[in-house]
């Protein structure tokens, strides 16, 4: 999933932002909700901390010998953080996205860690629990960042990364899913921020300090532009075209069986007994 990393690049808005977490709203309360490896036997952690100024820090530790070289942790928003339940209802909340271009994911600046975190959409409510009383799998609609220690644009405080909604990709249980049909913008209703090994690229301590998540609208002509410079703005900079940037063998294996990281992990875990 390296392949759609998206850019950073300064926004010239024709709509005010849409802002989902921080900024003018805390990210705290209510709790996120947490959904690390340790669910089918791993021991990464995840914790999603307030800051001042509205800023939020996610961190933790991705554990990846437990597992094999596997490993994930997350945060999701709950649906009451969206806001007023449509019609005055008891339904499950979701936020109306559909006016905007994408997601937009701002950063302080010198926070990052170098590594690739993943933004996670969802559009669907809760699937309910398995009889093992986990959460049953749904789809992911998914872009990932790469945080750097770098300045913010203009040598400010903040580097944002701006993700259109074609940059998302639906993914099933960590393996991409080609006939999810389209994101629904107007109906999203979990936002998650995931940390995971790429089957062993990854691992050991990770934080990142945020800003704001928000929805924004481009002017026209500038979406297109920010996609042609995705993989150098996001990755190049630091890390360049070399080895570090390909696939590890292990994941290349997992593409080549058509399995996904969650597939793989299960399937560890199933082994271990």
């Amino acid at each position: 999933m390296l392949n759609h990393l998206p850019t950073v690049c300064a926004m010239n808005t024709t709509l005010q932002p849409y802002v989902l977490f921080g900024s003018t709203k805390p990210w705290l309360p209510p709790p996120w909700t947490t959904t690390d490896d340790r669910v089918r036997g791993g021991a990464s952690q995840s914790y999603l901390s307030a800051l001042p100024d509205n800023c939020a820090n996610f961190h933790g530790h991705l554990d990846t010998s437990t597992l094999g070289g596997a490993g994930f942790a997350s945060q999701f928003s709950p649906p009451e953080a969206a806001g007023t339940a449509k019609d005055g209802g008891d339904e499950e909340r979701s936020w109306d996205l559909s006016a905007y271009d994408g997601i937009e994911v701002e950063v302080v600046a010198g926070t990052g860690d170098r590594k690739i975190y993943t933004l996670i959409l969802k559009d669907e409510e809760a699937a309910g629990k398995r009889g093992d009383g986990r959460e049953k799998a749904g789809i992911n609609w998914e872009v990932d960042f790469k945080v750097g220690g770098e300045e913010g644009e203009g040598g400010g405080d903040v580097t944002r990364f701006f993700a259109p909604w074609r940059g998302f990709k639906a993914t099933f249980r960590g393996k991409e899913k080609e006939d999810a049909g389209e994101l629904k913008k107007g109906e999203v209703r979990w936002i998650g921020l995931m940390m995971r090994s790429y089957f062993g690229k990854q691992e050991g301590d990770f934080g990142v300090v945020l800003r704001a998540i928000c929805a924004r609208k481009t002017n026209a002509g500038e979406e297109g532009g920010a996609e042609e410079r995705n993989a150098m703005d996001a990755v190049g900079r630091s890390q360049g075209p070399g080895p570090e940037n390909t696939d590890t063998a292990d994941h290349r294996l997992g593409k080549e069986r058509g399995i996904g990281w969650i597939d793989w992990v299960s399937g560890l875990c199933t082994f271990r007994g």
